[in-house]
């Protein structure tokens, strides 16, 4: 029988089927389309089965594109140019389905229950086999839910309680069989039991993985801490944050490192970037988006940094907005954006290093300034590996976290870490330059500026229950618009009457 995945329940029935052969590493079909019978009763096959679930994340709709492009698209940080009709109605904060793929996030997820619960059936694993695929599968685990419910539903620092119809779908044992997986009718958990379920997932992660495991390629007790770090943030657990923080700071034998002005433009040209904590990684050239849909395609039309008289590469469909380009340091560009057809104005940038990575694109239709944040990997276009942790965060985060506990003395020497790092020359002030508010907006402005493209400014506008205002498109959003939370897809709706849809819709 052939089934379409039309909602969740489907999408767990679909993954029953099973592995025929076991490919390398992220290099194998998710396990919609295998057996899981043969997968899991070997060393070799459960191997494929967990690498299996790192292959979803490669998806357009998950970190090869939407997860970053997608909130930057809803906030104030960027604008869409209609150069090829992509993301102008989530620019326009009109749709916010493509956000994350719910049926297939749901359907790795019924993989990864189904690999736990075949761990300790395995004849020819060992004991340190099962330790680490039952680390890597529940830190695999807590980021997909960690996604889904960070987009499907408030966060938990501002909730509308008139509007709150609770977290999303917690599902913590697979389905094996399609007639028991199509009859599933899930309620949606709350909002503090998707994280507190996530919390537990992160630290069974910990518990059982090293603290580098096989590298940022795969899930470390490392990767662990930092997203652990970022949860506690969302969750507005502030010592639980900092404590997480440091421990992924302090953590010997971890993966990465801060960069500095000196080397932090050639870290975004590295194969793999030297602060990668967790990277979802694409092992072959034949993996990569292409020219239309690559984070690099997304955000610029250049074929590499400087080649702006070279042919047009890819779509550059969303662009930095004025706001953005003016709080990095950049100057010389038109109050309109656009670029003359010829030699475009010269560009005047502050000593932030981090501007160096934003420039102008190939003149198609008028030039713009774009992102170059993905033109690195191994000098081929579309290709570059997806950083989902970085080390900046866990200064960026733990200083949050300290300032809302009291210690704004620890919040400003996480501050200082990061503008020491990215500020040309940069000293810091023998009396504070930073207090009390304005501390923390600085820590957020950092923030911004530090993972600007990557993803990151929609949710902090949206766990601090800010109005996202924009010039380009004129859109104001304040935080008790029902646009803030995306339609939960009518396929989950329909048909099961315990699912709540989101408000207003």
């Amino acid at each position: 029988m052939k089934m379409n995945i039309k909602n969740l329940s489907a999408a767990l029935a679909l993954t029953v089927m099973g592995l025929a052969s076991c490919k390398k590493a992220l290099d194998i079909p998710p396990r919609t389309s295998l057996d899981a019978g043969l997968a899991l009763t070997s060393r070799a096959g459960m191997e494929a089965a967990v690498n299996s679930v790192y292959s979803v994340l490669k998806g357009l709709r998950q970190y090869g594109r939407d997860h970053f492009a997608v909130p930057e698209a809803l906030s104030d940080n960027t604008f869409a140019n209609g150069r090829s009709n992509r993301l102008i109605n989530e620019n326009r904060n009109l749709n916010l389905a493509n956000m994350v793929n719910w049926q297939t996030s749901y359907g790795a997820i019924n993989e990864i229950n189904l690999n736990l619960a075949a761990i300790d059936k395995v004849p020819d694993a060992s004991d340190a086999d099962r330790q680490r695929w039952r680390g890597e599968l529940s830190f695999l685990r807590a980021l997909y839910y960690f996604d889904l419910v960070k987009n499907y539903a408030y966060i938990p620092t501002y909730v509308v309680a008139s509007q709150n119809k609770g977290g999303v779908v917690l599902v913590l044992e697979g389905f094996d069989n399609a007639e028991a997986a199509v009859n599933f009718r899930p309620k949606r958990a709350t909002i503090a039991e998707c994280y507190a379920q996530i919390m537990t997932d992160l630290r069974t992660a910990i518990a059982n993985l090293s603290a580098s495991n096989k590298g940022r390629n795969f899930a470390s007790r490392h990767a662990a801490l930092a997203l652990g770090s970022r949860v506690a943030l969302y969750e507005g657990q502030w010592q639980r944050a900092d404590s997480f923080a440091t421990a992924a700071i302090t953590l010997a034998g971890g993966i990465g490192a801060m960069t500095n002005t000196s080397n932090y433009v050639a870290g975004w040209r590295a194969a793999d970037h030297p602060e990668g904590i967790f990277q979802v990684w694409y092992a072959t050239l034949a993996e990569n988006l292409g020219v239309n849909e690559s984070l690099a395609a997304t955000h610029t039309t250049l074929s590499a940094p400087g080649a702006l008289n070279s042919p047009r590469q890819g779509q550059g469909d969303l662009m930095p907005s004025a706001p953005l380009l003016t709080d990095l340091g950049i100057s010389g560009v038109a109050a309109n954006l656009v670029g003359p057809a010829g030699t475009p104005p010269t560009l005047t940038y502050s000593n932030d290093i981090r501007n160096r990575l934003f420039e102008w694109g190939v003149n198609a239709a008028g030039r713009y300034v774009e992102c170059t944040k993905w033109m690195g990997k191994n000098g081929n276009p579309n290709w570059d590996n997806s950083v989902v942790l970085r080390w900046p965060e866990l200064y960026l985060n733990r200083a949050e976290a300290r300032y809302h506990l009291g210690n704004e003395a620890g919040a400003y020497a996480d501050l200082n870490i990061i503008r020491a790092a990215r500020y040309v020359g940069f000293t810091a002030p023998a009396t504070p330059d930073f207090s009390g508010q304005a501390l923390l907006d600085e820590i957020l402005r950092q923030r911004n500026l530090e993972f600007a493209m990557e993803g990151h400014r929609w949710f902090d506008l949206k766990r601090y229950g800010r109005t996202i205002v924009k010039t380009n498109p004129a859109v104001n959003l304040p935080p008790t618009d029902f646009r803030i939370l995306p339609r939960i897809p009518l396929n989950e709706i329909e048909g099961n009457p315990n699912m709540e849809q989101n408000f207003g819709y």
